[in-house]
Parts: structure tokens; sequence; C-alpha cells
């Protein structure tokens, strides 16, 4: 009771449909994440989440950071689409990723962006951008680190699921995510306020 609405983040509720159509199409989802322990703990949240939620056909990718560098390549997408995956979900990267977006389009692979990091001026063309520091967003969530908007989306889904009857109360355990959350918002030294706080509070 004491949290923001999820759904207060723009392009929230498009992300939520198109990953309730994943789930029941059980298509090839790949979580994307940064290599630092925001992106590290983003990925574990959104797998073991979506895992909660019904969601089988999961994959992990991480660049490396000393072959691949930082953020969503244009290489690692084009190898994705060989293996016939249909939807990109990343964390904690892909704001500035404009090459990579483009280039999944081209390949018929919808991207779902969630990030925290400042935008530039315009938006990469990701089939949807969910990040609290977009310029359009009023849901006043900018000190959510990359795993706390994963976790958002995450409770934005689950909501939507149990309101749609597509799964039971009992199917995911929020809580039991907060750990990843708890990691990710203390080493990527966000702002301890607001929601943060009191979902660290639960982690530790």
């Amino acid at each position: 009771s004491q949290l923001a609405d999820p759904f207060s983040v723009v392009d929230m509720a498009k992300a939520v449909e198109r990953l309730s159509l994943a789930l029941s199409r059980q298509e090839k989802v790949v979580i994307y994440g940064d290599f630092d322990l925001d992106g590290t703990s983003g990925v574990a949240l959104l797998y073991d989440g979506l895992s909660q939620l019904g969601f089988t056909q999961l994959q992990v990718v991480q660049p490396l950071r000393l072959k691949d560098g930082y953020g969503f390549h244009t290489h690692l997408v084009e190898e994705l689409a060989s293996k016939g995956v249909g939807l990109i979900l990343t964390v904690d990267v892909g704001i500035t990723s404009f090459e990579a977006c483009v280039r999944a389009k081209e390949l018929n692979i919808d991207v779902i962006v969630t990030d925290h990091h400042a935008p530039l001026e315009n938006l990469p063309e990701a089939y949807c951008v969910v990040n609290p520091n977009r310029k359009d967003c009023t849901s006043g969530l900018g000190y959510l680190a990359g795993a706390g908007v994963a976790f958002y989306l995450i409770r934005a889904l689950s909501s939507y699921l149990l309101q749609n009857e597509k799964i039971t109360k009992d199917q995911i355990q929020l809580k039991s995510l907060l750990d990843c959350f708890c990691i990710a918002t203390i080493t990527d030294m966000v702002p301890m306020v607001a929601d943060n706080r009191v979902l660290v509070r639960q982690g530790l």
C-alpha cells in the first residue's frame, strides 16, 4: 500500500500487454542485461519473476565486458535472430542503443527496453521504452535502479495477469525478488528514498 503504481511509468502498460502475449504464445524471450551488479541482479530478478509467472522459454544474455563492452549490441541481436527469438527484454541498458533497436526491428524482433539511465534527445526505435527518467514520464520513480525498474515491470505484469485470471494469487511471490532489488539498489548507489527505502528494508 506504500508503493507507487507501476503503471504510472510511461509505456508500462504496453510492455505488460506484449509480455502477456508472449506468455500465451510461449515465445522465446531473451533477458538482456548489463554486466554490472545492477544489470546482473536485474537479469536474475526478471528470470525468477517471469519463471514464477509461467514463462518457460527464457534465455539470458549479457555482453562480455572485455570482448563486447557496455551496451545492447547489434551483433548479439543478429545472433539471437538466427535462433528464432521474437522478443528481447533489456534491463539496465538500451536507452541509447539506437542501432541495435533498428536492427532488431528489421529482423522482426520486438524489443522492450527497461532502463533507468538518462535518455538522449531521442528514444531508440524499440517496441516500447520503460524508463522513469524519460522526459515525458511523470511517475516520480526516477530514483529506481535498473533492477528496480525491472521489479516494477514484474509488479505490473503480475497485477495484469491476476486481473485477467491468467495466473493464481499464490503463483508469484514478489517478496522473493527483493534480495536482487536490494543488491542492485545499494550497489548502484541510487537515492535511498521513498519506494527504494521501503523495498530495501524488506530486501535486507
